[in-house]
């Protein structure tokens, strides 16, 4: 994944609404990011998988961020 792509994924965490997604299961919020990326730019397949890959891995610290900006 580029800087570039990182920089997106990063921003859409950033810009999503805590109240949109507090009640989310982790599966629905990385599904729910996702599609916020895909949405934005076109994905080829290989991209997705690494997408999807990396947020379900960083879903602790989305949801350590998300509360953050609760505050």
């Amino acid at each position: 994944m580029n800087a570039e792509m990182l920089r997106l994924l990063w921003s859409v965490v950033v810009d999503v609404s805590l109240e949109r997604v507090a009640g989310l299961s982790d599966d629905v919020l990385v599904g729910h990011l996702f599609h916020q990326i895909n949405s934005r730019v076109c994905l080829s397949l290989e991209e997705q998988i690494t997408i999807k890959s990396y947020l379900r891995t960083r879903k602790p610290l989305i949801r350590e961020m998300l509360q953050g900006q609760a505050m």
